[in-house]
């Protein structure tokens, strides 16, 4: 029989975080992080998850903001089959790839199941947001959803942030689903913590739209081979050319001074 969170056994902790270079990540796979989130959903204190890829790692290295969120997060999740080549590379125990994108679904079809409270915010507009959430409710009969579409740069606005936060509160979410664009999801979520109480906090980047059919994600052999990005790329060049091909390729020599780092230590 399933379990409300209030009524589920104690949480249990997340096994002791790996380190890739700087970037700590925990070695669960989809179905043990699923698991967690399940005994955290609707729980005090509140706990977030991240799901870093070689663009977030680049990110993190020169955001010392993220990376402290990143070594407060409960769970941080390798999402990104060149992490999980990296870390093997480095002697590192093996990993699971699992993306935010991955969780999602799983979490709505448990949702719906078990009664829990989701409160959504993301996409490109409220109308966006609102067409996202009607295709889920029609996927997951009986899901139960509080959404918000922030204003742009609502994590720069005191006023906007804290209407946000009152308007989470008020709804009582177990867990809270932000995809309002990376670092901007994991530090928001991070710094109200204690504002925000209980749940689980995910930042799931394009979960939403993907889930609700709103955008493509790679096939299945490209996201085995680690061939993601270039799917993206390929589907917005102007925009995303300069973070895949110039920033992104940086991954590389960083992961070759990491390892040369571990061989001298």
């Amino acid at each position: 029989m399933d379990l409300s969170p209030a009524q589920s056994p104690t949480p249990c902790e997340p096994p002791a975080r790996l380190r890739l270079g700087n970037v700590p990540l925990t070695p669960v796979d989809a179905a043990a992080a699923l698991g967690l989130i399940a005994q955290w959903a609707g729980r005090e204190p509140f706990r977030l998850v991240v799901t870093p890829n070689v663009d977030h790692v680049m990110e993190l290295q020169r955001n010392p903001d993220l990376r402290a969120v990143y070594e407060r997060a409960e769970l941080v999740l390798a999402d990104g089959v060149p992490l999980i080549w990296a870390a093997r590379w480095l002697g590192l125990p093996p990993l699971a790839k699992v993306s935010g994108s991955d969780l999602v679904g799983p979490l709505c079809e448990r949702a719906a199941r078990q009664g829990w409270r989701l409160f959504f915010a993301g996409g490109n507009s409220p109308a966006q947001l609102e067409e996202c959430l009607s295709r889920l409710r029609t996927r997951y009969p009986g899901l139960r959803i509080a959404g918000a579409c922030p204003p742009f740069g609502f994590e720069r606005d005191p006023a906007a942030g804290a209407a946000l936060v009152e308007q989470i509160r008020r709804a009582e979410p177990d867990l809270v689903l932000l995809g309002c664009g990376m670092p901007k999801s994991e530090i928001w979520l991070d710094a109200h913590r204690q504002a925000l109480g209980r749940g689980v906090g995910l930042a799931i980047g394009v979960g939403l739209l993907l889930l609700a059919g709103l955008e493509r994600r790679a096939p299945r052999w490209m996201q085995r081979l680690g061939l993601e990005w270039l799917w993206r790329l390929a589907g917005d060049p102007r925009r995303l050319w300069r973070r895949y091909l110039v920033r992104d390729m940086q991954f590389f020599p960083l992961v070759w001074r990491w390892k040369r780092e571990r061989t001298q230590s």
